[in-house]
């Protein structure tokens, strides 16, 4: 072990110390990176003051940090100009007579809506508000209600535009080597990557729906409510068309290469906005939500600055290299090495919130489980999945929290009764991990990875 990756290893720890303490993340990693820097170069201060001045300014000048605050205009607008009602009823008409079909709507439309709201707390706060009035209506458990719609939000962290995939492939090291070559990740592959996952776990979320209807007796009422006829549902299906267009601009136009993920933003964006003055939303809403977006990217930006530098600073001590050379050595399986990485996540998810995790374990996880062969796309999808997941535990749970904030619930409910989709959504995280293909068949099909 070198003196550097003996540095690297202090000042981490010295980094999660002080963000065990309630120090904030973006000043944690900052303060760990300037001492870091300083013990690197033996107090010369040269090193230091370069990636303090120069880097945060070329960070803050890059045109690609521009796709976050777009994305999150594009979710913001498309919950005030009524997608996600439209999603809800639309699915509402083909699932709500079935046994648990307000559960299995609930999922099919955070499916739907995450190709445009790219936010799984978005999809938490608008389909709680729809839902739990027709399931309390219905007599559904209101504790499993309530951790399906908490749960069923991670997927829009699958189904592109996803802001967690986006975040990742900003932090993740690139190029990276996988099986001896040097690979670039790409950002539309990534995207395009969550999709078949995204539509595996949906339906896995409706199966333990199914199951729990069985297991816990009258947790899922019989099917109720007036039969439609089937002209009236196909015309409800006009009501998903918005999303839908809005999806194969962003994610088709980057995939083909006809604009880069940022531009595609901003197109999102902009077709978003023209939409809600075609919908006559008010201006003020219209302006609320980009201030909004603003806001929200202000409290995120900070954070991947301090996470550019931290990385740096890892990079350069080759603490990433070494824990990667370490496990190797060790002989140890490569699922027991995976399983430690989804542990620390659950660990992390307690205490973090889903940016913080992504920004500070990215630098160090993503090398090591790509240096063991995993694919890197299986690899992005896994994690950002699994940040997600993490947002269901106490005593943080962002996800739970914001669910029951919306609701003005105790959080404790939510957790009682997510937690069997809980189960189902690590198991799916598995499925990715041992299952690539089901993460590359899509981009491949498309020839992209």
């Amino acid at each position: 072990m070198t003196p550097e990756t003996l540095i690297g290893i202090g000042f981490f720890i010295g980094m999660m110390v002080m963000i065990f303490c309630g120090i904030p993340v973006f000043i944690s990693m900052l303060v760990a990176s300037f001492g870091g820097f300083i013990a690197i170069s033996f107090g010369t201060m040269h090193m230091t003051l370069t990636q303090f001045t120069d880097a945060i300014f070329n960070l803050g000048a890059n045109y690609n940090f521009a796709v976050l605050p777009l994305f999150m205009l594009v979710g913001a607008l498309a919950g005030a100009t009524g997608i996600a009602e439209g999603a809800f009823s639309s699915m509402h008409k083909w699932l709500g007579r079935v046994k648990g079909g307000l559960l299995y709507t609930v999922i099919a439309s955070n499916a739907i809506f995450g190709a445009c709201s790219g936010s799984s707390v978005a999809g938490n706060i608008v389909f709680g508000k729809l839902a739990i009035p027709e399931l309390k209506k219905a007599k559904y458990d209101e504790s499993y209600s309530m951790g399906c719609i908490t749960a069923a939000g991670a997927l829009s962290t699958l189904i592109p535009p996803s802001m967690g995939i986006l975040m990742f492939c900003m932090v993740a090291p690139s190029p990276i080597i996988f099986h001896g070559e040097r690979m670039t990740i790409s950002v539309g592959t990534a995207l395009v990557s969550g999709i078949v996952p995204g539509i595996v776990t949906a339906l896995a979320l409706a199966a333990t729906v199914r199951v729990m209807g069985v297991v816990k007796k009258g947790a899922i009422p019989p099917a109720s409510g007036e039969r439609i006829p089937v002209i009236e549902k196909i015309k409800s299906l006009k009501l998903i068309i918005p999303i839908l267009l809005l999806f194969a601009l962003i994610i088709g136009g980057t995939i083909l290469g006809w604009f880069t993920a940022t531009v595609g933003g901003a197109i999102g964006a902009v077709a978003v906005c023209i939409y809600a003055l075609v919908k006559r939303i008010p201006l003020k809403k219209i302006f609320h939500c980009i201030w909004d977006s603003a806001l929200m990217e202000g409290g995120i930006f900070p954070i991947i600055v301090g996470g550019q530098i931290f990385s740096r600073f890892i990079a350069l001590s080759g603490l990433a290299d070494y824990l990667s050379n370490a496990i190797a050595g060790l002989n140890a399986p490569v699922f027991v090495v995976f399983l430690l990485v989804m542990l620390l996540y659950i660990i992390c998810g307690c205490v973090m919130d889903i940016v913080s995790i992504i920004i500070i374990t990215v630098p160090v996880i993503f090398p090591i489980l790509t240096a063991l062969g995993y694919s890197p796309y299986a690899v992005i999808i896994a994690l950002c999945f699994m940040t997600e997941i993490a947002g269901l535990t106490p005593p943080i749970g962002m996800n739970v929290f914001a669910t029951a904030n919306a609701l003005r619930v105790n959080p404790s409910e939510i957790f009682r009764g997510v937690i069997p989709f809980f189960i189902c959504e690590i198991l799916m995280v598995f499925v990715i991990a041992f299952f690539p293909d089901m993460v590359t068949f899509l981009p491949s099909l498309m020839g992209k990875a």
